[in-house]
């Protein structure tokens, strides 16, 4: 015969985990970023142990670029028009964003940095441990990204294509808005019909770790 003790601490356990464990627990699930809202917030450091802070960053527009290691052929092009057009004069925060949260655990930090330098991007290049872009946008890696945040912060475009000047011109446009909308106002465009993507990208030159 049980205890009256252990019948009534048995009865106070199962009394206790009802009210400690929801009718129907929620799966938590992340947001991704919509145009508009405020843009994650990011502490990255670059190539060259230079840190990049976005709140730092706010008065003028801010382009990043990404996409797999693959894809760092295609994305210099877009860096070196872009540098060209924007960074040069001083109109945009130019970074090119590189996600090394998955990166060969064989591979060394200090081996993907000299990596990276030998490759000598025309931009600052910046190595994202955690992921943190990528995660805000569920970024395709496997093609070219440009993103754009305007000036005061807020999520402004987030593009997917190849190099080509038809492309590029498109792409333009939408930079050059969020320039002329400055501080204060909602920078960007209405989506722009752009080329579609075609075709495989070429994966140029391998050896770079991710």
């Amino acid at each position: 015969m049980r205890s009256p003790k252990i019948v009534w601490l048995a009865g106070f356990l199962v009394l206790l985990l009802a009210f400690a464990v929801p009718a129907k627990a929620q799966p938590y699930e992340h947001y991704k970023l919509v145009i508009g809202m405020p843009f994650v917030y990011f502490d990255i450091e670059d190539i060259y142990h230079q840190r990049w802070i976005s709140t730092y960053l706010r008065g003028r527009p801010v382009i990043l670029l990404t996409g797999h290691r693959y894809q760092r052929y295609e994305i210099l092009k877009w860096a070196e028009s872009l540098k060209r057009e924007f960074g040069l004069p001083g109109l945009v925060h130019l970074l090119w964003v590189v996600n090394t949260s998955k990166f060969p655990w064989s591979t060394s930090r200090t081996t993907l940095i000299n990596q990276w330098r030998q490759f000598a991007p025309p931009i600052p290049l910046l190595l994202d441990w955690h992921g943190v872009i990528g995660k805000a946008l569920r970024v395709n890696y496997n093609i070219p990204n440009i993103i754009g945040i305007d000036a005061e912060g807020r999520f402004a475009f987030h593009e997917m294509h190849t190099f080509t000047p038809e492309v590029y011109a498109a792409v333009s446009q939408r930079v050059r808005a969020l320039i002329a909308a400055g501080p204060g106002l909602m920078g960007g465009m209405p989506p722009q019909v752009l080329p579609p993507v075609g075709g495989a990208l070429p994966k140029g030159k391998r050896g770079l770790s991710e």
